[in-house]
């Protein structure tokens, strides 16, 4: 009986491993035969042909209300400079000049203030309002008066604008977006 059992045991076990080891796929490769890309950039549909954005630095408002972030993740293709809202933003108060990025969900807006305006959370909220209003399908506002981040942001847009590649500045603008709003990481 005792050599029953362990002969039993033994093949569990061999048997378990076997199985166990005959995975030698390329693990960026998923069941669905597409590739999982590392950089932020989702190229690849669904089965049903449809490609659901995560969007860059994802569900946190410029409030300081934090419903989680999946940085980094998202169609990186879909960055794209709006002027029409950053003109709209332009005409708040207080504000000189913006430049608006947006994704599918989410509204980025560096702003340059009049002199003596100050950030606060009451003109952020005005911003945003505006951005609302001009793009109804956006969840999320980011704004920032820092002037290295609107530095940074007008040359963005104008890169996209002249064409260039988003990928190619897709994960800088991952991380200046993620040290400029701590609070969406």
């Amino acid at each position: 009986m005792n050599k029953f059992l362990l002969g039993f045991a033994s093949l569990t076990l061999v048997l378990g491993l076997a199985a166990c080891g005959g995975n030698n796929e390329d693990p960026s490769s998923t069941s669905n035969g597409h590739e999982e890309n590392d950089i932020g950039t989702d190229t690849n549909s669904d089965q049903n042909g449809s490609n659901p954005d995560n969007g860059a630095m994802d569900d946190n408002e410029n409030n300081g209300g934090q419903n989680g972030n999946n940085s980094g993740e998202g169609d990186a293709n879909n960055l794209e400079r709006d002027q029409k809202t950053a003109d709209r933003v332009s005409t708040v108060e207080g504000v000189e000049g913006a430049t608006v990025l947006m994704t599918d969900r989410n509204a980025y807006v560096a702003v340059n203030l009049a002199e003596g305006t100050e950030e606060t959370d009451e003109l952020k909220t005005k911003i945003s309002d505006e951005v609302k209003a001009s793009k109804p399908d956006v969840e999320n506002v980011y704004v920032s008066a820092d002037p290295d981040f609107t530095k940074q942001f007008e040359d963005y847009g104008n890169r996209i604008e002249q064409g260039d590649p988003v990928e190619g500045f897709f994960e800088e603008f991952n991380d200046l977006v993620d040290r400029t709003f701590p609070e969406a990481s």
